[in-house]
């Protein structure tokens, strides 16, 4: 088993060396929920799950950024997890928030096909199905490692056939938009590539598009970007990465004005998070990187300088609460070490320095659960335990008459 690990390995990192074309006849098709521009209406609600990095490890990558493998099982549980969900009541799609794969190769493809088979539906087309035992369509947001290779992006064209925006020349675009219709109430659906210096000459294309999309009749935006605005994953600041996901925000809120942008979505770094900072009527951030690949540690709160911020950011006080709970839970059960312990607590040998999350001791893991109804959002954060049940430990409801309301769930 190490011996044939190593060698994939070395033929990713070969292939991604080379930067070899990809065929995109040779990945597996997957549905799309909804192709650029097209209109999903309904008189009832619209649940969906978001999960992001479901990748497997890159030894070097993961071990520098200080990320702690748990093993493949764990990802294996996270889409059984949605699976069991998807139903009548349940997720009728999935947003994939990106590092779906090591690299962009047709074996890597593969190996995404089959950590969701039984959860995204394959085959090509973006025609409205009906959630069942066959599986459910997706909607894809580029990562850096789907572009790893691969600048074109031809496995994510071939893994998601008719996938982004039409930008013409044969190229692929990672942007797309579509809207949501509710009970009479229209969510426009916003999937951005927040990579400016992968995108090069595309990144201006792609702010020209938005200028255009966030034009038009809709109630209120859903944005989804694979590197944060705002993140408090790792030990170190590595919010906005690039610039380019602060960038894209503000280029928005320019113009439609914040309060059309209740929620932002990323999945850059492998934890789960929810962050509030502008209060109950600003805009969510919420993090859905917690999908199976190596874990980060998580902060509870740090400086938020490189996103423009003069102040700290902190996790949502009721989502560090529900995780603080699990985690003194958890820490009964098994035996932490107590560095790892006061960590967590800023007690102890980490008196005065920043709370965080050991990503050995206590994995960020999980995925999100969203149903959008009229004019409100319901966020249900669907923890992956240590020990590897599930449970829905914190929810935050959005009604724009009283803004965001976080509350704390199942912790026992």
């Amino acid at each position: 088993m190490t011996t044939r690990f190593l060698s994939m390995t070395g033929v990713l990192a070969s292939a991604l060396a080379l930067g070899c074309a990809i065929d995109p006849a040779r990945v597996n098709d997957h549905r799309l929920y909804a192709d650029d521009r097209a209109v999903r209406s309904t008189d009832g609600a619209v649940t969906f799950a978001v999960v992001g990095n479901t990748r497997g490890t890159v030894p070097g990558l993961d071990r520098a950024a200080g990320a702690h493998f748990h093993g493949a099982a764990v990802g294996t549980s996270i889409m059984e997890d949605i699976r069991g969900r998807v139903g009548p009541a349940g997720p009728r799609f999935l947003v994939h928030m990106g590092d779906g794969v090591r690299g962009s190769t047709v074996f890597e493809w593969g190996a995404f096909d089959r950590r969701m088979e039984g959860l995204l539906l394959r085959g090509a087309g973006d025609d409205e199905v009906t959630p069942g035992a066959a599986g459910i369509p997706g909607v894809p947001v580029a990562g850096d490692r789907e572009a790893a290779g691969d600048k074109r992006f031809r496995g994510l064209e071939g893994a998601w056939p008719g996938v982004g925006a039409e930008i013409g020349y044969n190229r692929v675009a990672t942007w797309s938009q579509f809207d949501l219709e509710t009970a009479g109430h229209t969510w426009r659906v916003l999937v951005m590539d927040s990579g400016k210096s992968r995108l090069g000459s595309r990144w201006n294309e792609q702010r020209n598009w938005i200028k255009r999309v966030v034009k038009g009749e809709y109630d209120g935006l859903l944005l989804f970007m694979h590197d944060p605005v705002l993140d408090l994953g790792t030990r170190e600041d590595v919010m906005n990465v690039g610039g380019g996901p602060a960038e894209l925000l503000e280029l928005i809120e320019a113009e439609t004005g914040m309060m059309k942008v209740p929620l932002v979505f990323a999945g850059g770094t492998h934890t789960s998070q929810a962050l509030l900072p502008d209060g109950p009527f600003g805009t969510a951030h919420l993090g859905a990187g917690g999908g199976g690949a190596p874990a980060m540690a998580l902060r509870r709160w740090g400086p938020a300088d490189t996103a423009g911020r003069n102040e700290d950011v902190q996790l949502e006080p009721m989502f560090d609460l529900a995780l603080m709970q699990a985690f003194e839970r958890w820490s009964r059960q098994t035996e932490i070490p107590a560095v790892a312990m006061d960590e967590a607590r800023a007690s102890g040998s980490f008196e005065g320095f920043t709370g965080a999350y050991h990503p050995e001791h206590f994995p960020t893991y999980g995925w999100w659960q969203v149903t959008a109804y009229g004019e409100t959002l319901d966020c249900i954060f669907r923890f992956r335990t240590p020990e590897g049940t599930f449970r829905d430990i914190y929810r935050l409801h959005y009604a724009p008459s009283s803004g965001w309301k976080p509350s704390r769930l199942d912790v026992r």
